[in-house]
């Protein structure tokens, strides 16, 4: 098969002299991915940049070769190379809320790209675009193709990038972590949908990301990019059965399952060094814990092993240094770390009952309340001490509505949320402020939620000041530096800002800033979803290991199912606002019976390096504002019968603690058997 890329010797530095992208080698044939893997920062989307000549003014090519077909794109002119651009490689950037253009139809950024590579324009260019939003799976088209942006799903902006991108029909395609953030549901169909797009037309894929399982679900070569370079270039096949290269190993192991539930992940020490600022020899020995002193003087050469997978490390250099390759399994910290006890007897530490949170919907002049969005309707839990309850289920659902509602964040339309035997419901904020030191709340994005103008100290004093935690300005000093410590930070970084700090270390930041009041149960809001995996490992290890030392409870709010198999005691699915399945994590991870639950982890990747296909559910969840009459999943359902469309199905018991809502099962199902 004909090489549709081919890249030699890239290099890309900083005005500085500073190389951010370091002798670049590798190509991509007609119908294949090739997938660049590392943490952020290590250069992935720097390379990216680079071949699209679209680098920012202090970055510039400073070497190498980029062969597209048969036209060398670092000579091209200017004029030649915006002919290339969407339309022989074309590019799905990171985000796509910051990509599309808030002022304009999705429908004219589609057309303006068909008009400049495809010459549409008038009527054949809008039935084009109609016939793009189709195959992209965007439902009415016709009628979305005139909507804006804001007025679509983050899965939905997603898929209309992907039809610009394939409005020129490239030959290339650069998907630029196409489903970062995403639920595993839409990561599913976005993912099928470039599968299918690739098999149409053969196009190749340049797949950038740092999730091991879109890897595993997608590529057929793997390059592996640390600090500029590659250090690992192999098949899917070879890189899952034996990663070579100690970084790959790391990456492996850093991973959370059911398999490690009981020991702490083998977390990446340290982050990836600047790119402005390479220290010499391999850029991974200060991170390696089999580094020698050669590691950390001479940067090592690409080494070749057997079948043809490659690796830059001084443990391959010579045949006598080769070491037995190490699985992922073995890197993994070894040591017990024992799930915190069930405490089958203990009261709940919060009691949630038909909790309810309706927003009017206003209009008009007078803005009359003309219906409710029912973000959480009925919802009932419980958290005992020092348990996990995960709540799990896509965007738009009601998690983080409910979360608010627990700390009286958000006025509940009715319910009772009882917190140590204590009514929230209600109170006056005097009476409620006494109840919050026990509660607090870890955000999804510690940036947005940290003030950028306070120093660490004056984050973590204010809500002990406003508490009463801590009396004296000495007291604070000292309990705010064995917060840190307890947190992994050094004493002194109390002094910084939250800029200096990285993703990993402000989700820590904001993690002390939540236990300075000494609570006894954190909402934490997604808070590893946009973390690498390496950074992700650092902070469970780190929930874990606080909930062991301190006895904290956990309602752990997420859309990672693994993240949840690996932390969580108990588990919730959420669906539209309801709860529709609820038990012990075995019982509704390994034994699911809800067939939405069912589609949620028929939906996540694999990591195994097979390949097999995920299994999306159809369709995007209905809007809260107008709920489905009956069960509320029907309309996406594969086993909806005519009785799920008419009223919503009650609880079914499956066990002591397994609770299911869904016609299929218990006594609702009885006499619908015959329905289909």
């Amino acid at each position: 098969m004909s090489a549709v890329l081919k890249v030699s010797g890239l290099v890309a530095r900083l005005h500085n002299g500073a190389r951010i992208v370091d002798d670049l080698s590798f190509e991509i044939r007609q119908g294949e991915t090739f997938a660049l893997l590392g943490e952020s920062g290590c250069g992935k989307s720097m390379t990216a940049l680079s071949l699209l000549r679209l680098l920012p003014d202090s970055v510039q090519v400073d070497g190498g070769k980029v062969q597209l077909a048969d036209a060398d794109l670092l000579s091209l002119p200017e004029r030649d190379m915006r002919k290339v651009r969407g339309g022989r490689m074309a590019m799905i950037f990171q985000e796509p809320g910051l990509s599309l253009n808030p002022v304009m139809t999705v429908g004219a950024q589609i057309t303006e790209a068909l008009a400049l590579h495809r010459g549409l324009r008038g009527a054949a260019a809008e039935a084009r675009c109609i016939e793009l939003l189709q195959q992209v799976g965007i439902p009415d088209a016709p009628r979305r193709l005139h909507e804006y942006p804001f007025q679509m799903s983050g899965g939905m902006k997603q898929r209309v990038m992907i039809a610009m991108a394939l409005a020129g029909q490239p030959r290339l395609l650069i998907a630029d972590e196409p489903t970062t953030a995403l639920d595993v549901t839409i990561q599913a169909q976005v993912l099928q949908l470039l599968r299918d797009t690739q098999q149409q037309n053969g196009m190749a894929l340049l797949l950038i990301t740092h999730d091991l399982g879109v890897v595993a679900e997608m590529a057929h070569q793997v390059a592996v990019m640390y600090a500029g370079h590659i250090v690992e270039q192999a098949t899917r096949e070879q890189l899952f059965a034996a990663p070579a290269h100690p970084y790959t190993q790391k990456l492996f192991a850093a991973l959370p399952g059911a398999q490690r539930r009981g020991q702490p992940l083998a977390a990446i020490p340290g982050s990836v060094p600047p790119l402005q600022d390479i220290p010499r020899g391999c850029r991974f020995a200060s991170r390696c814990d089999r580094a020698w002193a050669l590691c950390h003087e001479q940067a090592p050469a690409w080494t070749t092993l057997d079948g043809g997978q490659g690796v830059r490390c001084h443990l391959y250099a010579t045949a006598d240094a080769a070491p037995a390759r190490t699985s992922d399994a073995e890197v993994a910290v070894q040591g017990p770390q024992a799930v915190a006890p069930a405490q089958a007897a203990a009261e709940a530490l919060l009691q949630v009952d038909n909790l309810q949170v309706y927003f009017p919907i206003r209009k008009g002049i007078l803005q009359r309340v003309a219906g409710q969005v029912k973000a959480v309707d009925g919802v009932s839990l419980s958290i005992k001490p020092g348990r996990t309850l995960a709540l799990v289920g896509e965007s738009g659902c009601g998690k983080t509505t409910t979360g608010k509602a627990l700390l009286q964040l958000l006025q509940p339309a009715a319910g009772s949320v009882r917190f140590a035997g204590n009514e929230l419901t209600g109170l006056d904020a005097q009476a409620l402020r006494k109840q919050r030191a026990g509660m607090q709340m870890v955000f999804q994005d510690p940036y947005a939620s940290l003030n950028p103008k306070m120093r660490v100290a004056e984050i973590l004093q204010e809500g002990m000041a406003a508490l009463g935690a801590a009396s004296s300005n000495n007291d604070r000093q000292q309990y705010l530096d064995a917060l840190l410590g307890q947190v992994g930070l050094a004493a002194e970084s109390k002094w910084r800002y939250p800029h200096e700090f990285s993703g990993g270390q402000r989700q820590r930041i904001a993690i002390a800033r939540a236990l300075a009041v000494n609570p006894r149960l954190l909402i934490c809001d997604e808070p590893t979803s946009a973390l690498d995996v390496s950074v992700q490992a650092q902070i469970l290890n780190l929930l874990k290991s606080l909930q062991q030392e301190l006895g904290l409870s956990y309602l752990f709010i997420t859309h990672n199912l693994t993240v949840v198999e690996y932390l969580a005691h108990d588990v919730c699915v959420m669906y539209l606002g309801r709860i529709v399945e609820r038990g012990a994590v075995a019982e509704v991870l390994h034994a699911p019976r809800h067939p939405y639950t069912q589609a949620l982890l028929a939906a996540v990747p694999q990591i195994d390096g097979r390949g097999a296909q995920m299994v999306s559910v159809g369709g995007d969840m209905p809007s809260p504002a107008r709920p489905p009459q009956g069960c509320h999943f029907h309309p996406r359902c594969p086993h909806a019968m005519p009785v799920c469309r008419e009223r919503y199905p009650q609880a079914s018991a499956s066990g002591a603690t397994h609770i299911v809502h869904c016609y299929l099962y218990g006594n609702a199902a009885e006499g619908t058997a015959g329905e289909s």
